[in-house]
């Protein structure tokens, strides 16, 4: 009895189309995966100490501040007025105050101002010499606090 010749022809080819998926799956798979790769800017190497030069290099000094702004806020109770202490002048006008910050503002921003403001200030004179330090252009502003007490 014969064979028929189809069902050889049949045998053949089931076995090559799963073995050619699995081929065709690895190769997307390495397509895609090695897409996504970046390529190395710098290669590590290791070079040899002789030939070359050693020098010292120092950093830039920074500019030294200046100016300490230091404002000390107080109330005088009996005249119901706050006074303020820049680096010792006295000031019971605050237009007076503002208008001098605001030309040292102009002289050098960059001078740190420190509020030191005792327990009995109002709040509004308070916010009103802070916002005009802000506004005169003052890089820092900042208050000055008592130091934690250790017992």
């Amino acid at each position: 009895m014969r064979i028929p010749q189809q069902h050889a022809r049949d045998q053949d080819f089931g076995a090559m189309t799963p073995m050619i998926d699995i081929v065709f799956l690895l190769l997307i798979f390495f397509v895609v995966t090695a897409s996504g790769q970046v390529r190395e800017a710098l290669l590590p190497t290791e070079l040899s100490a002789s030939g070359s030069v050693e020098s010292e290099i120092l950093p830039p000094e920074p500019t030294p501040l200046t100016v300490e702004v230091w404002l000390k806020l107080t109330f005088l109770a009996d005249q119901q007025q706050t006074t303020v202490d820049m680096n010792g002048t006295v000031y019971t006008d605050l237009t007076k105050l503002k208008s001098q910050l605001r030309t040292l503002a102009e002289l050098g921003p960059e001078n740190p101002v420190i509020l030191d403001i005792s327990g009995s200030v109002p709040l509004g004179d308070v916010v009103d010499v802070y916002d005009t330090c802000q506004g005169a252009g003052f890089d820092s502003v900042s208050f000055a606090a008592d130091p934690p007490k250790t017992d």
